[in-house]
C-alpha cells in the first residue's frame, strides 16, 4: 500500500514539476513575443531596453524594472512599468490599453518632466505621414491620465512647473480636453522674473494638445469651436515683490466660427503698485489695489468687432467703474492688455461711482500745486466756465463733479464720427483746455450728479 501511495505522489510530483516547465517555458516564449510585439508597434526609429522583464496577470501585460524606451529625440525612462499587449486596428493605428509607471521621466527638445506615477489608459500612440500614400501623422491620443508629483521644465518659456497631482481627460485629436491640476507651480528665469502658483487650476474644453504643440514649435495656437471652461482658484503672481493675487478666477467661453461669447471674472483681486501704471498707490493712501473685476463681451470675427457688454471694476474703498461699448480689434484678450491704447471705439460709455478714490486723487494734485483741495477745485470750476479763461462745456462738467463725486454717478460717453483710438481719446481729451472743439470731434461727453 505504502508502494503504490509513494508511486502516486512521485507520480504527480514528476508531473507538476513537467506542467511547471512547460507553463514556465510557454511563460517566458509569450513574454518574448508581447515584447517583440511591442517593439514592432513603437515602429523602427524606437529603442526599447530594460534590466527585468516578466509577464503580468494572465500574461495580458508585461512588467519592466529600468526600462529606457528612445523614440527619436525623445527619451523615456522609469524605475518600474507595466503595459498592456499593444493592438493594432485595421486602419493601423496602434493602442494600449493602459501603461503604469513608477518614478517616471521625459526629456526631448522641448522640455522634460518628471512624475512620481504616472497611470495612462486607452492610448494611440503617434505614426508618421505617409507621404506617398499622403496619410496625415497620427499623433499622440491618451483618454484618461493621472500623475502625482509632477516637475517639469519648458524650453520654449525657460520656465520650470511643477503640481503635486493632474489629472487630463481626452488628449489628442483635436479634442476638448480636461486638465485639474492641484498646487501649480511656474517660474521663469528670463528677465522679467516670474513666479506663478495656484491651489488648482481647471480646465475644461480647450484643446490641450494643440497648446502643448504650440508651446513646442513656437506655432500660434488655434483655438477650437465649442465650449472652454477655466476656474482657478488662490493664484498669485510674484517678480522681485508680490504683483497679483486672485482668490477665484472664472472664465466660459462659446466658440463658432462667426464669434466667441466670453463671461470672465476675478474676485478677491489684489494688485501691488509694482503693476504697471500702479505706482501712484501709495501716494494715494493705498498700499495695493483690492477688488473684483467682471467681463462680459462678444467678438465678432466677420466684421472684426469686439462688443463689451460689461466691463467692471470694483475698488475697495475707491469706486466702481462700469464700461460697455463697441470696438474693432482683432484679440478680446486686448482690453486687458497693453494692446489696448490702439484699440479703435466705435462707441463707448463708462459709469463712475465713487467711494473714496475721487477726493484723494484731488489732494494729491492740489498738494502738489501747493492748494488746498476745495481752492483747486474752485479754480478749475472757474477756468472752464463758460465766461472763464478756457471756458469747455465739457470741462466744466467734470469739474462740478470733482467736489460732489460721493453724490452720484459720473458718465462719459464718446460716440466719435469715425472709430478712434484709446490712445486719440486720451490725447483728445489732455488737448480740451485749449482746444473745447475736440469733444464734439470725439462725440465726448460728461455728465455728472
Amino acid at each position: 500500500m505504502k508502494k503504490n501511495v509513494l508511486v502516486t505522489v512521485g507520480g504527480l510530483a514528476a508531473l507538476a514539476c513537467l506542467g511547471w516547465f512547460g507553463a514556465h517555458h510557454a511563460e517566458h516564449a509569450m513574454l518574448e513575443k508581447s515584447i517583440d510585439g511591442f517593439r514592432q508597434t513603437l515602429g523602427p526609429d524606437s529603442a526599447l531596453t530594460y534590466k527585468k522583464a516578466w509577464p503580468g496577470l494572465l500574461g495580458r501585460s508585461v512588467k519592466f524594472d529600468g526600462l529606457v524606451l528612445r523614440q527619436g529625440p525623445e527619451t523615456i525612462t522609469a524605475d518600474e512599468a507595466e503595459i498592456s499587449k499593444p493592438a493594432t486596428s485595421g486602419d493601423n493605428t496602434r493602442r494600449i490599453g493602459t501603461l503604469t509607471f513608477h518614478n517616471f521621466q521625459l526629456a526631448d527638445p522641448s522640455g522634460s518632466l518628471h512624475l512620481d506615477t504616472l497611470n495612462l489608459e486607452g492610448v494611440t500612440l503617434p505614426i508618421k505621414a505617409d507621404e506617398p500614400q499622403g496619410i496625415a501623422a497620427q499623433g499622440l491620443e491618451i483618454h484618461h491620465a493621472k500623475a502625482s508629483k509632477l516637475h517639469g521644465f519648458i524650453s520654449s518659456l525657460q520656465s520650470d512647473i511643477s503640481a503635486s497631482a493632474v489629472l487630463v481627460e481626452d488628449y489628442g485629436g483635436n479634442a476638448p480636453s480636461r486638465l485639474d491640476a492641484q498646487n501649480v507651480q511656474l517660474s521663469t528665469d528670463v528677465a522679467p522674473q516670474r513666479r506663478i502658483k495656484a491651489a488648482s487650476v481647471l480646465i475644461d474644453g480647450l484643446d490641450l494638445a494643440g497648446l502643448y504643440a504650440s508651446l513646442s514649435t513656437g506655432q500660434p495656437y488655434t483655438p477650437r469651436n465649442g465650449t472652454r471652461d477655466i476656474q482657478v482658484q488662490d493664484m498669485a503672481i510674484e517678480g522681485i515683490t508680490p504683483l497679483l493675487h486672485v482668490a477665484t478666477l472664472r472664465s466660459h467661453a462659446t466658440r463658432t466660427d462667426d464669434a466667441e461669447k466670453e463671461v470672465s471674472s476675478l474676485d478677491g483681486l489684489e494688485l501691488w503698485p509694482d503693476v504697471p501704471n500702479l505706482s501712484i498707490l501709495p501716494a494715494l493712501g493705498y498700499d495695493r489695489f483690492r477688488g473684483s473685476l467682471l467681463l462680459d463681451d462678444t467678438h465678432d470675427f466677420k466684421a472684426n468687432t469686439l462688443h463689451v457688454e460689461e466691463f467692471r471694476l470694483n475698488g475697495k474703498d475707491m469706486g466702481r467703474l462700469d464700461l460697455s461699448g463697441d470696438f474693432g480689434q482683432t484679440d478680446t484678450s486686448t482690453l486687458l492688455s497693453a494692446g489696448a491704447a490702439d484699440m479703435p471705439i466705435r462707441a463707448m460709455t463708462i459709469t463712475y461711482r465713487d467711494s473714496g478714490l475721487v477726493p484723494r486723487v484731488v489732494a494729491a494734485s492740489a498738494k502738489a500745486r501747493g492748494l488746498k483741495p476745495e481752492e483747486l477745485t474752485s479754480q478749475l470750476q472757474a477756468q472752464f466756465a463758460p465766461h472763464g479763461p478756457m471756458p469747455s462745456p465739457v470741462l466744466a462738467e467734470f469739474a462740478a463733479y470733482l467736489p460732489h463725486a460721493g453724490k452720484g454717478p459720473l458718465t462719459l460717453t464718446v460716440k466719435p464720427a469715425q472709430p478712434v483710438p484709446v490712445m486719440a481719446l486720451i490725447a483728445g481729451i489732455s488737448m480740451l483746455p485749449n482746444n473745447p472743439q475736440v469733444a464734439a470731434q470725439l462725440g465726448l461727453s460728461f455728465k455728472g450728479p
